[in-house]
């Protein structure tokens, strides 16, 4: 839309530079609803598919169809598979402004051959289900609940809950495992038996006490004491655009978990069992997930061993382990070692940070995950040899501004290299990971360094009371092994090599 007005805009000062007059352009009045017309006339396939068509002159097209589907173009086309009133609105940008206009269409009967859709039938179990059918959130697994950057960000269309992934129970007992969702094709309602309280962000409060609300917990966020009476208007619908699916809720309805902003949340995942959405909030810096399962549904479980085995890399081709590359880490196996001195290796990994921005730049790890849980109570001790170069910049900083949000400060390069242990099943993985880093002096740059994470005193969070008195090497989920060298959080580049990993007998 931008990009057209702005097309438009270069015209009028193109013709204004060719008349060589010194008198500025002047727009004309802006349109307005009377400037707005658009034909709607029912499809001879199809009583209850309509074709709309815009008749405003010299304007880009922009329709909202009453079913919460939405549509660009100077002709198009909607369904209603149910008889009722529909408002249609058709919103027109001109070289002057833009206007709208909004007519109602009648549709006299259901078509049920409309309704017999996929994606109907999954949400509510089709014209056979009567009662519809209820989904819950899938409570014991990893990510029912995220967050992740919104559109606002610029690297937005990676969305992804990269920010925080709620772990199994993660928000017991604040008023939303309990709560039931029911979808039904007949009438397109939907109904949401909150038990009598209702988790949200806190933001959120004006929203709740306006109803009849009260807080009844202030403990990450809110959860409100409230009944909702009347869900008379509570409808769905579900729309296509771009290729992706679009669940709109109407009225005061909220799948369970109410975090404010639009109530148009798009479908990442839908079928028989499952139902994973993502909406942007109040703040459209976040976008938030949401995970739920059909009512009655469990998950296989499947429990990774836990166990003692050799780990091993060289990066060099000789290893029993997988490592991949987060965000924009460009790591390459097999290069030649090129300095021989406390190193006898032919070749060897190199690691290189790149100066990417935003989360690809923040994260740049290089991790595997394990087949199964590693048992620390004999093992605890790993070793690696690396090479940080001199050549780095370790003084010129990102500016606080770009760094990660828990950074917050102007951040250089580090001479650090740390060895992570994570569980792949816990969504606040910080919190209960291990940790041992080391910081590479000035004399040890340039130069192959062994270093040695031994992880027999370390504390952690492992029993999330936020006391970190749970001993690493007592804790059993963990799954994760992290490599990460010059720090996290910055946009800084820098190259180094590692070589000979292991954990030791």
């Amino acid at each position: 839309m931008k990009q057209n007005i702005y097309s438009i805009f270069s015209l009028v000062i193109l013709f204004w530079m060719a008349s060589c007059t010194e008198k500025a352009p002047s727009l004309g009045p802006n349109p307005t609803s009377d400037d707005v017309s658009f034909t709607a006339v029912p499809t001879s396939e199809n009583a209850n598919i309509y074709e709309f068509t815009n008749t405003t002159p010299n304007s880009i097209a922009y329709w909202s169809f009453g079913t919460g589907a939405s549509g660009k173009g100077e002709t198009v086309t909607a369904e209603y598979a149910v008889q009722g009133d529909y408002d249609v609105t058709l919103l027109v940008v001109t070289a002057d402004g833009q206007a709208e206009a909004t007519k109602t269409i009648t549709i006299e009967s259901t078509d049920f051959t409309l309704l017999d859709r996929e994606d109907y039938n999954l949400l509510t179990g089709g014209a056979d289900s009567i009662n519809g059918k209820s989904w819950v959130f899938d409570k014991m697994t990893l990510g029912h609940m995220g967050v992740g950057p919104g559109p606002t960000f610029a690297d937005g269309e990676t969305f992804e809950p990269t920010w925080w992934q709620g772990g199994p129970l993660a928000k017991e007992g604040l008023g939303m495992y309990d709560d039931v969702l029911n979808f039904n094709l007949n009438g397109f309602k939907f109904n949401l038996e909150n038990n009598g309280d209702t988790y949200a962000k806190s933001y959120m409060a004006d929203w709740f006490t306006s109803r009849g609300g009260s807080i009844i917990q202030d403990s990450d966020d809110h959860t409100y004491a409230i009944t909702f009476e009347d869900q008379s208007d509570w409808t769905w619908s579900i729309s296509d655009r771009d290729g992706k699916k679009y669940l709109t809720f109407s009225g005061d309805a909220f799948p369970g978990w109410h975090v404010g902003g639009s109530q148009e949340y798009e479908v990442i995942t839908l079928n028989e069992d499952e139902l994973y959405l993502r909406t942007v909030g109040e703040n459209t810096d976040e976008a938030w997930y949401f995970g739920f399962v059909r009512e009655g549904f469990e998950r296989p479980i499947i429990e990774k061993p836990y166990q003692s085995e050799d780990i091993f890399d060289n990066f060099a081709g000789n290893t029993n382990v997988s490592f991949v590359a987060d965000g924009a880490l460009s790591f390459v196996t097999g290069v030649s070692n090129f300095d021989f001195n406390d190193n006898d290796a032919e070749s060897v990994g190199r690691y290189v940070r790149t100066d990417a921005a935003g989360e690809d730049g923040w994260i740049q790890n290089y991790q595997t995950e394990l087949p199964y849980r590693i048992d620390l109570t004999e093992r605890h001790v790993f070793k690696m040899k690396v090479y940080l170069m001199p050549s780095n910049d370790y003084t010129t900083v990102t500016p606080a501004g770009e760094t990660a949000g828990w950074l917050n400060a102007d951040t250089p390069l580090a001479t650090t290299v740390a060895l992570r242990l994570e569980s792949s099943e816990h969504g606040e993985a910080w919190r209960s990971r291990a940790e041992v880093a080391h910081t590479i002096g000035s004399d040890q740059l340039g130069h192959w360094v062994e270093l040695t994470f031994d992880y027999s005193s370390v504390m952690t969070d492992g029993n999330f009371n936020w006391a970190w008195d749970a001993p690493a090497i007592g804790n059993d989920f963990y799954d994760k092994v992290i490599i990460q060298i010059g720090g996290e959080g910055h946009t800084r580049p820098g190259t180094f090599y590692i070589s000979d990993f292991r954990l030791e007998e």
